[in-house]
């Protein structure tokens, strides 16, 4: 008695990063833009502590809009490994705090990310399918 059977499966991406590299910088991209014009945390989504003393009427970190405005985003050759850079000096400060200003972090993931970086993983992480033939 001989036993044949098909056994088919997805097959995987192995360049899985590169076809899905450019999608997942666009939800960095859109994070960062979220979470500033909700003026929070991008990694807590806590909100941003407020001035001690009322310093005029521009929101938090938005004086000139040079940082915001400054900030360039792109995605490295190893997965999931993103740059962010700005031509700003203070940026830093801000993104730790001091001794005299509260952390306001800018810059960082966190949150409901993580739901949308997974669908664009798994959409990229298997194309096709491979089918076995096997018999005994």
């Amino acid at each position: 008695m001989s036993l044949t059977f098909k056994l088919t499966i997805p097959k995987p991406n192995l360049k899985w990063y590169n076809s899905s590299k450019k999608e997942l910088l666009e939800i960095v991209k859109e994070h960062h833009e979220s979470s500033w014009s909700k003026e929070q945390d991008p990694v807590t989504g806590n909100r941003w502590s407020p001035r001690k003393q009322p310093t005029g009427s521009h929101p938090l970190l938005r004086k000139t809009g040079k940082m915001l405005n400054s900030t360039k985003f792109k995605a490295d050759n190893r997965p999931m490994m993103f740059k962010a850079t700005t031509n700003v000096s203070y940026g830093k400060f801000h993104q730790q705090g001091t001794g005299r200003m509260p952390q306001r972090r800018w810059l960082g993931l966190g949150g409901d990310f993580e739901d949308k970086f997974s669908k664009v993983v798994v959409k990229h992480l298997f194309k096709g399918k491979i089918t076995f033939k096997a018999g005994t």
